[in-house]
């Protein structure tokens, strides 16, 4: 998959045929319905996404800004697993929430001149002052011959999926309804990067995950699996939290990798969380947490 940053000049605009708009945030089931469809005569390769680099509301009302389910790394991620020919990551500015609607469609027309099908969610809004609507869209897609796609939203258990119920949901640490309405296991993507040395002194060597993810499940321990960055999957006790025992203060994530052996540092990782152990807590010693983390570590082999 191809990503740029603006919408002039387009690559691969004379091929693509579909065009999602959206911020997209958690990539979710209702996402999905809306990028890749249902019944579109095109594959994943043959469409563009455009979204944008920023959350709006960070810079039109930072204190409303939500904490980000997948940062741009890991939504690039997982448009590519998807298949999607091109994203569009604009940067989100004053002068872009100032642009009159009629103008950002103008860039669009002539970004995408092979348009056939265009998809937005339920409710879009776009434009200055959020003046842009549906109705609008619908109206110049007919004048361009595009079909307009704007399906309804993806229920999970009677209630639509939006990205402000998931990040609910991982907050509140329902992480099973947060992989239902994601429709794949809640996962954190992050480089890994040096830390204190805690853990291999403590015999447990740990991968700590620097992440543009901002939306956090409560602290404690998970069992889980990483996928490294040459595809392989391994078995993972993920601790997130303070390290109350070394009283360290920062919150890290750490996994430690039992079946894995060697240098992972500077790669990129997957951290899914499959499942909660127990809550983060201050040990009497360094033994006892060693002894404690032993127990953690054969429950997530339990599930191998």
């Amino acid at each position: 998959m191809k990503q740029v940053d603006s919408l002039t000049p387009s690559p691969k605009g004379d091929l693509l045929r579909h065009l999602a708009l959206g911020f997209f945030d958690g990539l979710h089931l209702g996402h999905r319905r809306v990028i890749l469809g249902e019944n579109f005569p095109h594959p994943p390769a043959a469409t563009a996404v455009l979204t944008f680099r920023d959350h709006p509301l960070s810079v039109l009302h930072p204190e409303k800004h939500p904490a980000l389910i997948t940062g741009l790394p890991h939504k690039l991620r997982v448009l590519t697993r998807w298949g999607i020919g091109l994203t569009i990551a604009l940067p989100f500015d004053r002068p872009r929430s100032l642009q009159e609607p009629s103008a950002f469609l103008q860039e669009i027309s002539a970004s995408f001149p092979a348009l056939q099908t265009i998809s937005v969610g339920p409710n879009w809004r776009f434009g200055r002052d959020r003046s842009g609507d549906v109705t609008m869209l619908s109206a110049w897609c007919k004048k361009q011959g595009a079909v307009l796609d704007n399906p309804p939203p993806v229920l999970y258990q009677n209630e639509r999926i939006s990205s402000s119920r998931i990040r609910t949901a991982i907050r509140d640490g329902k992480l099973i309804d947060a992989s239902a309405m994601l429709g794949r296991p809640f996962t954190i993507l992050g480089q890994i990067v040096s830390g204190d040395g805690r853990g291999h002194g403590l015999g447990f060597p740990t991968a700590n995950l620097a992440t543009e993810d901002e939306c956090l499940p409560p602290d404690g321990v998970y069992a889980g699996r990483a996928c490294l960055a040459n595809g392989t999957f391994h078995p993972a006790a993920i601790n997130l939290g303070t390290g109350p025992t070394f009283e360290r203060h920062q919150r890290k994530i750490e996994a430690h990798l039992p079946t894995f052996n060697g240098n992972l540092s500077g790669q990129e990782m997957d951290l899914e969380f499959h499942r909660w152990i127990r809550g983060e807590q201050k040990f009497s010693s360094p033994t006892a947490l060693a002894d404690q983390i032993r127990q953690d570590v054969a429950s997530v082999l339990q599930e191998t």
